[in-house]
């Protein structure tokens, strides 16, 4: 009977079994199955940011296409004018209001420049859309270009 059971437990030849024990096994299964999850996280943000970019290119295309609008489309006019694209997750805002030089200037050059019939207009486009991850974001791109003079006193 012992014979019986000495056979059992040792292969033919009379050599140890080898291989790996199942807590190997299950250890290294383990640790496979964490680096799997880290380099699929990995792989989710790259796809997810490749995402965003295309919104944001999508957006940025969006606003230039605004401010190219304005002057040639519809009259230069102050104030702002807003609205949706066709494809629904994209608004826009468009502000036209005269530009304001930062340099200081004396009351004789402020006066001259009211006789022109021109002036300098600054133009802000501003694209906002909502990302997969439903965050809110804008694009907002500003100009200056010329158009008839406001007839509003200021």
């Amino acid at each position: 009977m012992a014979l019986a059971r000495r056979a059992l437990r040792t292969p033919v030849g009379g050599l140890p079994a080898r291989g790996f024990s199942l807590l190997e096994v299950l250890v290294a299964f383990t640790l496979f199955s964490v680096a799997l999850g880290v380099l699929m996280q990995i792989f989710s943000r790259g796809v997810n940011g490749a995402t965003v970019a295309d919104h944001y290119a999508k957006a940025t295309m969006y606003a230039e296409s605004k401010l190219a609008s304005v002057g040639l489309e519809e009259a230069i006019k102050e104030g702002t004018s807003s609205g949706k694209f066709e494809d629904e997750n994209y608004s826009w805002q468009v502000t036209v209001k005269p530009y304001t030089d930062p340099a200081p200037r004396d009351q004789q050059a402020l006066d001259f420049e009211k006789q022109y019939f021109a002036q300098l207009y600054e133009i802000e486009a501003r694209v906002t859309f909502a990302s997969d991850d439903q965050k809110p974001r804008v694009v907002s791109l500003s100009t200056l270009q010329f158009g008839p003079r406001s007839t509003n006193p200021s």
